[in-house]
């Protein structure tokens, strides 16, 4: 069986468009037996894995995809070299519990506190032992340690991570910089973050693996990925003007792998224009389905997106609708997500008096249900891998108002027959583009499944299990 990694640096519960099609990769693997997929966290923090969890239970991700931290593929090594479990906590001669609460002493001095309660990955207990200044703050999951705490006075944070009460990892940051980390493994010190990063993954037995590198982010530590390597690039290696990030461009074109992904034939040809790429760029684009649900009246502008404002300019969304509310008093225009941008939005509608007719709905796991009862969707966006929304929408009869960038947009959006392209910032066309989108839905709607044939789940499935199986050949 073939391993295949996404690594991912969070797990949240909301996420756009490249969040999402990672999720449909590792799902569309699960249902091939001849892989295990596995999400891959950079990050040890217990929240990430009750995300996870939570993301399973929701059906949002397969029950077959597995999430492992980087100290968790590194827990077998740490068996190997030595390593034994923690086992300094204080030493107590009575101890009391109330509800979910345990307090111990000895001599009758408190020296730890403990909180435990039920969750999806068993019963998680938060541990408090005061030390001098402050308290160490341990984290254990069914009795074993899984990470510990120290917040210094001069805000120094230092943190051990643990598996099973292994101790593998411990850096020092200082307001959210990293300073110093230490492999618990070998005990080398590093000074430079990502000299640390490598430093670990250069450990992980990979075995018979491919390892996806979502976005550039994560590429730098490809050169000591003992795996079959893929680079998929959705839209985080591009500025809000749409060129290639000088460093961006640095990591693709010095990408140590076997292969480059985009979603779009757009994008790869314009990649090939900008950059001397590092391997061959393969496309494979995303796909949807319908909701599967009952045809119902469609009523609202929607919009399903990250409030993220510098990208998604959603405020200037809600100045267009505010010019043309008046001539449609039926249709109000509603918006679906999470972000640092939404104080914004909130005091934009404040501002406008638009509250009756403009509404802040907050994060839906359900836009396929949210896109078949819209009208259109309004997504501005000033620059997109692949624009997975859009792909929602049009796949459930919704069209699609947009900026006319690439890739996505240009590549699915057909002007005049599935939804309508506006310059970027032009708020007056876009204004007329949802009177014209409104004046006419059913037109509109009519042409939305034109050239969805190769966004089909067949297609998708079929163009993953052919690539995997092409970087892993079998018999190997």
């Amino acid at each position: 069986m073939t391993r295949v990694y996404s690594i991912f640096e969070r797990i949240g519960l909301g996420g756009g468009g490249k969040v999402k099609a990672v999720y449909h990769r590792m799902n569309a693997l699960a249902e091939m037996a001849e892989f295990e997929p596995i999400l891959l966290s950079i990050d040890h923090c217990p929240r990430r894995k009750l995300n996870f969890a939570e993301l399973q239970a929701t059906g949002s991700i397969a029950q077959r995809v597995r999430n492992v931290t980087v100290p968790e593929a590194l827990y077998d090594v740490a068996q190997t070299a030595g390593i034994t479990a923690f086992d300094d906590f204080p030493a107590f001669d009575q101890s009391a519990k109330k509800g979910n609460t345990t307090h111990y002493w000895r001599q009758g001095q408190a020296v730890m506190v403990d909180k435990t309660k039920a969750t999806p990955l068993g019963m998680m207990t938060k541990r408090v032992v005061p030390d001098g200044d402050g308290d160490l703050d341990y984290l254990l999951i069914d009795g074993a340690l899984h990470q510990r705490i120290q917040k210094n006075p001069d805000g120094v944070v230092e943190t051990t991570d643990f598996v099973k009460g292994l101790p593998i990892r411990w850096t020092r940051t200082k307001a959210g910089a990293f300073q110093l980390g230490r492999n618990l493994i070998d005990g080398k010190v590093y000074r430079m973050p990502r000299a640390f990063g490598c430093a670990f993954f250069e450990m992980i037995p990979w075995d018979r693996s491919v390892v996806f590198f979502d976005g550039v982010t994560s590429a730098y530590l490809s050169s000591v990925t003992k795996a079959q390597r893929a680079l998929f690039l959705h839209a985080d290696h591009r500025g809000p003007t749409g060129q290639i990030v000088p460093r961006s461009q640095f990591l693709i074109e010095n990408f140590k792998g076997e292969a480059i992904v985009t979603s779009t034939q757009v994008h790869k040809l314009q990649m090939e224009a900008d950059v001397s790429p590092a391997a061959k760029i393969h496309v494979i684009p995303h796909f949807c389905e319908t909701s599967g649900k009952p045809a119902k009246a469609r009523q609202h502008l929607v919009t399903v997106s990250r409030l993220e404002l510098q990208g998604k300019p959603i405020d200037e969304c809600v100045v267009a609708f505010c010019k043309i509310k008046d001539e449609f008093p039926g249709v109000d225009y509603l918006i679906y997500g999470l972000g640092s941008g939404q104080p914004r939005l909130e005091g934009q509608i404040a501002a406008l008096r638009c509250g009756d007719r403009v509404r802040l709905m907050g994060y839906t796991n359900r836009p396929l249900d949210v896109f078949r009862g819209a009208i259109a969707s309004v997504y501005p966006t000033l620059t997109e891998g692949f624009g997975l929304s859009i792909l929602e929408a049009l796949s459930n009869g919704c069209p699609v108002i947009s900026y006319d960038v690439n890739y996505g947009p240009r590549e699915m959006i057909l002007p005049g027959i599935k939804g309508e392209l506006v310059k970027p910032g032009d708020i007056e066309a876009l204004a007329g583009a949802m009177r014209r989108v409104l004046s006419r839905p059913a037109h509109y709607q009519g042409g939305t499944s034109l050239g969805l044939e190769r966004y089909t789940r067949q297609a998708y499935l079929s163009n993953y299990r052919a690539f995997v199986k092409a970087l892993v050949p079998q018999g190997t």
